[in-house]
């Protein structure tokens, strides 16, 4: 006689350990990327540079997020995750990582590089200062200053990370679901 527990998914599996493990992947990556872009003083703040930068997070955090999905789905659920939980693992994940980011670059630039933000705000200047007017220039300089605050990191690390979470995990999402099939008697 077959267990009930073998055909039976375990659909209630907690998700937390799969979020912090692969979160941690997700922000370890972001924090290479980073370094990496520090180290060759890469511009960023020239188009080009954004769209590397952003198109190397948005890799970064779909791999996590889909290893996470499957490993959830396929290790923890038995074959099975249903939308609105893929959902779910995507975006924490992705939170955590943007949460793990957001400690990095704090340390970066008050710690490890005080004037990694002059440097900053010089790439910015060059690429963009005769592109925008003069008061939209010296609002978009001032925003540089809040890079070394803790809540201000922590903040838009969280708002973005929702947001970014949000795109990466309903994408995700929509791939990796997996429902078990009814069967018709």
């Amino acid at each position: 006689m077959e267990s009930s527990s073998q055909s039976t998914p375990a659909a209630t599996s907690p998700i937390w350990n799969t979020v912090l493990r692969y979160g941690a992947y997700a922000g370890g990556g972001i924090v290479l990327l980073s370094l990496l872009i520090y180290l060759t003083n890469f511009n960023v703040m020239a188009i080009s540079g954004m769209a590397v930068f952003y198109g190397a997070m948005l890799l970064v955090n779909f791999g996590a997020a889909i290893m996470a999905i499957r490993y959830q789905r396929d290790d923890l659920d038995g074959g099975y995750i249903k939308y609105g939980k893929a959902l779910l693992v995507g975006l924490l994940v992705v939170l955590v990582g943007t949460f793990i980011s957001g400690l990095w670059n704090y340390l970066l630039v008050n710690f490890i590089d005080p004037n990694y933000v002059a440097g900053m705000k010089e790439q910015f200047v060059e690429a963009w200062g005769d592109k925008m007017p003069a008061e939209n220039l010296e609002e978009a300089l001032e925003g540089f200053d809040k890079a070394g605050d803790l809540l201000t990191n922590l903040k838009n690390g969280i708002v973005g990370g929702i947001f970014f979470g949000l795109f990466v995990g309903l994408i995700s999402a929509a791939f990796l679901k997996k429902q078990p099939e009814i069967s018709k008697i």
